[in-house]
Formats: C-alpha cells, structure tokens, sequence
C-alpha cells in the first residue's frame, strides 16, 4: 500500500481525485454486490493476479498502468523508474498504449470475459476423464478426443502461466493466438494446438469437471457441458514506456529453482 498511497500522492498534486482500494475489496464489489467503480486510468501495484483483477473490474474503457511489485510480473515492464516519477510521465502523456484482448468464455447462455487462460479439469483427479476439442477459424477446422485431467484454454498472455507448466509453448503476445493444452492426456503425443487469431474453440467434457477462468472457480460442470471460447473483440489499454519488451526473460526467470 506504501507504493499506491505514493502514486496517489502525485495524482492529487497534479489535481486528480484518486480512489485507493486493495483489489481483493474491488474484486468482491464487482463481483457480489455489481459495483463496477469507472475510472479514467487505473494504477495496478503488484503482480498478475493484481493486474487481471484490477483490469477486469476497470473494464476496456480505463487506461491501465501496471507497475511491478510481485513474484509473477508477465504483464509488467521492468527496470521501471520509481512509481512517482513513472506517474509524471503518465500525466504527461509520455507513454504508448499496448491493447491486450480479452477472450470470452460460455457455457450455455452464462458467459464471462478472461484475459489469461480457462482450465476445464476434472473432478475426480484420480481417474481420467473424457474430453473433446474443436477449433475452427477462416483455414483451419480440426477435433481431437482424450482422455486426462482437463484442458488448458490460454491466450498468447496466458501462455505463460498454467500451460507452460503443462508443457505448452510461450506465444509471443503480438500473436494473440490461443494455446489449447491438454492435462495429462492418456493418449500418448498429443501435444498443445496454437489455434490461429479469432479462432472459435468449443470444449466438451462427458464427465463432471471444475472451470476456471484466471484462476478463479467460476462452475461446477454436471458433465457434458459445451464450453464455447473465441475473442470478445475488445481489448485492455495498457500502458507501456518502451516499445520492445523481453518477453522470454520475463517469463522465465522468475521460473528459476532457488535452492
């Protein structure tokens, strides 16, 4: 709270009214009681799981300014300067707007938005489960059956959380593909499908399974489901200082051992 209560410090200097709120309190006032605050920009102190909260409840209207203070910091820049002198030079209108999609996600006629990845796993982790997967954009239509844990849904952001750790590929973000990774399949060489952009994805599982949508529990599948994601078409405004950034490092080296 120390580096938000700087940042909103400068902000009242410069004679903007400020908000200061953890995202778990913003997160719940989104979530359970439907008050979504609307903001012009949103300060976003932590690391990703702050970051996709805080953008989620800000929604694709505000102008998000990240600034790194976590273990997990994929959607932040480093070697940033100190968060006062990074909020002068957003008030001065010295950045560039990097535009993350959002993907939507439905079952049925409930749907949501996620930024970062879907898992549909099963249930009883102690007996595979069965799954099927299809993906269809403009060239491509394709299916595959398996039996596993679950399936992976990320996009290129997200394919560097849950679905690298499942063996996926890291995307660069540019790409705005979707990595479709199966959970320990039974079938041996089935490996992650890069789906082309705006592809459409639907995912069925023949028994009861949890959905996640960035790491939070969304639904209890009852089994035989049709989970349907493609792009929402809309997309998060953030701010960014330099225009190349080193992905793999950013990706990686937080992944290091430390014995």
């Amino acid at each position: 709270m120390k580096l938000a209560g700087l940042a909103s410090t400068v902000l009242r200097t410069y004679g903007v009214d400020t908000y200061t709120i953890t995202v778990d309190d913003l997160y719940n006032q989104a979530t359970y009681r439907g008050e979504v605050p609307r903001f012009d920009l949103v300060v976003s102190v932590g690391g990703d799981g702050t970051f996709m909260k805080s953008a989620k409840c800000a929604g694709y209207t505000s102008l998000i300014l990240p600034y790194p203070c976590g273990k997990r910091n994929a959607y932040y820049e480093h070697g940033l300067q100190g968060i006062d002198r990074v909020v002068e030079r957003v008030l001065n209108g010295d950045f560039y707007l990097e535009y993350i999609p959002l993907y939507s996600i439905c079952v049925e006629e409930s749907c949501r938005i996620f930024i970062n990845d879907a898992v549909v796993a099963s249930v009883d982790l102690g007996k595979a489960a069965k799954f099927r997967v299809n993906m269809e954009s403009n060239v491509v239509k394709t299916s595959i059956f398996f039996e596993g844990d679950g399936v992976i849904v990320a996009s290129s952001y997200g394919s560097s959380g849950h679905s690298l750790s499942a063996g996926g590929p890291i995307i660069i973000p540019e790409h705005e593909s979707l990595v479709i990774t199966p959970l320990n399949p039974l079938q041996t060489g089935i490996k992650s499908l890069v789906a082309p952009p705006y592809s459409k994805v639907e995912l069925w599982a023949k028994n009861p399974a949890h959905l996640y949508t960035d790491g939070d529990h969304v639904a209890l599948l009852k089994g035989g489901n049709v989970i349907r994601v493609e792009h929402s078409y809309r997309y998060l405004k953030v701010i960014r200082f330099s225009v190349k950034r080193d992905t793999w490092r950013a990706v990686i080296e937080p992944r290091q051992c430390v014995f």
